[in-house]
């Protein structure tokens, strides 16, 4: 059995992965025909963010609980950073086929990998509470697609100038 703080990170990582990904490719491919600049992009914010997610819920984790002296924070820090990065890199797969854009400007490999990596994070969630996918799902899929057209929209945008 996996620990509480473990699958908190785990969830926690693998659904802020897809989200923030989602959005950052939906804008970024947008304004740009270059496909290292998708993968820089990709690198940056598998690092970046995924350590400074990891370190916020730990020191949440930490301030939720002054006198948990547990490895609890420091596991949940390791689970966010394993997911985060390894869903971020995920959305790179396609460049090992082709350096074609045309999968990330159309939004066809953005959302389909999105929405398929939270069927099965959802799925999973779903059987430890014994509750309904389409309780997570739904809110969900609206959010990703609020964020992918805003960003969208604001990379077309910004690119004009």
């Amino acid at each position: 059995m996996i620990s509480s703080s473990l699958r908190q990170g785990l969830f926690f990582g693998s659904n802020s992965g897809v989200i923030t990904t989602t959005g950052l490719l939906a804008g970024v491919s947008q304004s740009t025909n270059n496909p290292l600049v998708i993968i820089i992009s990709l690198v940056s914010l598998a690092i970046s963010d995924s350590i400074s997610e990891a370190y916020s819920l730990y020191i949440s984790k930490k301030a939720e609980n002054p006198g948990d002296s547990s490895n609890g924070p420091l596991i949940s820090f390791g689970g966010v950073i394993l997911t985060k990065m390894s869903i971020v890199l995920s959305f790179m797969l396609p460049f090992i086929f082709s350096r074609n854009l045309k999968y990330y400007k159309n939004l066809v490999w953005p959302l389909s990998w999105s929405i398929l990596l939270l069927i099965v994070v959802d799925y999973k969630l779903i059987q430890l509470r014994d509750e309904k996918i389409l309780d997570y799902l739904i809110p969900q899929i609206l959010l990703i697609l609020l964020v992918v057209l805003s960003t969208k929209f604001l990379g077309n945008y910004i690119s004009t100038f």
